[in-house]
Parts: structure tokens; sequence; C-alpha cells
């Protein structure tokens, strides 16, 4: 069955997903901050259904895990990493098409709190990070 991005499902399957991948076990090791993945300019059916023009989750990760997830509808959650970017362009992330670390160089995915030089240091994570998303059913809706 294919879950709905973004919604609480999908968010809960991709925190459960990450926590099972072994690459991403390996490239999160030391990681100790809650990051906000934040999902701008909703298509017009989602922004409908939702009520609101962006999502967020909100990630605990820890040391190459994930510890839980929680779904914002509206705002943004607060968090010491806030990563922002159009729901195209996350979609993009999700499908393979694009690599999520270009996207954060070239600013198409944009950090919008937290360092860095610190995010730099995961690059591996972050790369092993959007290939879990690729292997969830996901729907999309336009």
């Amino acid at each position: 069955m294919s879950l709905v991005y973004p919604s609480r499902e999908w968010a809960e399957a991709y925190c459960k997903a990450l926590s099972e991948d072994k690459a991403y076990n390996d490239a999160g090791k030391g990681w100790q901050w809650d990051v906000v993945l934040s999902v701008v300019n909703l298509p017009t059916e989602l922004s409908r259904q939702l009520n609101a023009d962006k999502a967020a989750l909100k990630l605990q990760l820890r040391e190459g895990k994930c510890l839980g997830v929680e779904f914002a509808i509206g705002a943004v959650p607060d968090a010491p990493y806030v990563l922002e970017a159009d729901y195209s362009t996350w979609s993009k992330v999700i499908q393979g098409k694009l690599e999520v670390v270009g996207a954060m160089l070239s600013g198409t995915i944009r950090l919008k709190r937290g360092s860095m030089v610190s995010l730099a240091r995961y690059t591996n994570a972050a790369v092993a990070m959007a290939r879990v998303t690729t292997k969830l059913s996901t729907k999309f809706l336009s």
C-alpha cells in the first residue's frame, strides 16, 4: 500500500526504515540532533486536505537510528537542524531523481537552522537517508 507524502503514516514508515537500514545506521554514528524536514508549497489537492500550505517531519535521530518522529501541519517544529524545500523538490529526492547533497549545496534544499559545517561531516548519512526514502511505497498528490 502506498503512503501519501507527507503524512504521519509516511513519516512513521520513514523513521522505521531509517532505523532498519544498515548503511544509515553506520553513516549516522555520532549524530545527536533532531532534524526537521520542512515541506513548503504543497500542491493544491494536498493543501486542501491538510488545510495548510506547509508540513514538516521532525526526526529524532541518534547514533544512526530514528527514535521517533513528529508530523506537523502548518508549522515548523523547533529543532537544532531545519531543512526546507518545496514539495516538488522533496518528491524528486524521494523518487531518486534528485541528489540530496547537490540540492543542499545549490540551495534547492535550504538549511534554515543548524551548521552546514556539522552537516558536511555527515554527507554519507544524508545520502543514506535519501536512499531510504526511495524504498518506501509513496503516493504523491497533485
